[in-house]
């Protein structure tokens, strides 16, 4: 069994997986993790349920981690950027980005339309590392 750890996965995101019982991971995992971790771009599709949103959110969080956000946060400049077709999968991406990210002192925020504008400002200028959003 391959583990995130062999991958090249930090400790703590890979302890925060284990934590949340994600042990063993996906193929578009196993082929993605060692080139997306160390900086090289890549492109991966597969159905619902595949393990598409790990295998592009840890090396986000990692390389985010990596350049000491406390150093680099500027308030209403995130450092990441995550967009997704509809609200409900940007709130699903969150979900599973926001614990890494905690892990690694990293937050997250989500933005869209239909809820208080003030909210989210609110957050953009609290210094937030990683924007999840819906456009429109």
């Amino acid at each position: 069994m391959t583990t995130f750890a062999a991958l090249g996965t930090p400790k703590a995101l890979a302890d925060t997986l284990t934590a949340q019982g994600i042990v063993e991971p996906f193929p578009i995992q196993v082929k993605t993790l060692p080139d997306t971790l160390a900086g090289r771009d890549v492109l991966g599709r597969g159905r619902t349920g595949s393990g598409k949103t790990i295998a592009f959110a840890i090396p986000l969080v990692a390389r985010l981690a990596e350049r000491e956000a406390k150093h680099f946060r500027k308030p209403g400049r995130p450092m990441g950027l995550v967009l997704a077709p509809t609200r409900e999968l940007a709130t699903q991406i969150n979900a599973t980005i926001e614990p890494m990210a905690k892990a690694m002192g990293l937050n997250t925020t989500v933005i869209y339309g239909g809820i208080s504008q003030a909210r989210q400002e609110k957050a953009l200028r609290a210094g937030v590392d990683i924007v999840i959003a819906c456009p429109g």
